[in-house]
């Protein structure tokens, strides 16, 4: 059935049209799977959650600076595939590449760069548009933020993050387990 909306067929999971696939990393059986994103569940599941994330940590922190600064957000692939009207990519390129425009001014890096697909590329590009804002809070998956986080250490000659971002206040995260990344 995947196969069948990826061509186009509507009405199979969802009674508006399927546009996007998230593309799994394919772990469970080292085979990539293809997830049907839904206009709705961009708005009401994806977008949600993270104003709920917000919401939730405005309210507990109520003397936060966070919007004082940008949120270096760490995101998937912009390569996306196209065919019969269906895209697919990383969910997160998806995420940010539907944001509303404006969610850029208050975000770090670029759409451009932080949709690049050349992690070799990407990941000098990131450490490159990042390293002298004022970043206030941090978005990714921890294990991709980690090596990017080492990226900006070793290319600023810093020892820990407040010396390159001394507003940095929260990281925000989903989809795993923190526990391993914790140290």
């Amino acid at each position: 059935q995947i196969e069948r909306s990826r061509r186009g067929e509507t009405n199979i999971f969802w009674p508006t049209p399927i546009k996007w696939f998230a593309k799994s990393s394919g772990t469970t059986n080292a085979k990539s799977k293809f997830i049907p994103v839904s206009d709705d569940s961009l708005e009401k599941c994806h977008y949600a959650a993270g104003k709920d994330m917000l919401c939730m940590y405005l309210n507990n922190n109520p003397d936060s600076k966070l919007f004082n600064g940008k949120s270096l957000r760490l995101g998937g692939s912009k390569e996306l595939y196209s065919r019969n009207g269906t895209q697919f990519g990383d969910l997160s390129a998806i995420l940010i590449d539907n944001m509303p425009f404006w969610a850029e001014y208050s975000s770090t890096p670029s759409n451009e760069v932080s949709l690049m697909s050349n992690w070799e590329v990407k990941m000098p590009a990131i450490v490159n548009e990042t390293i002298r804002e004022n970043v206030t809070s941090l978005a990714g998956v921890p294990s991709w933020m980690l090596v990017l986080l080492n990226n900006a250490l070793e290319a600023s000659g810093r020892e820990n993050l407040f010396e390159i971002w001394p507003n940095l206040e929260v990281y925000f995260h989903g989809g795993v387990n923190f526990l391993p990344y914790a140290d």
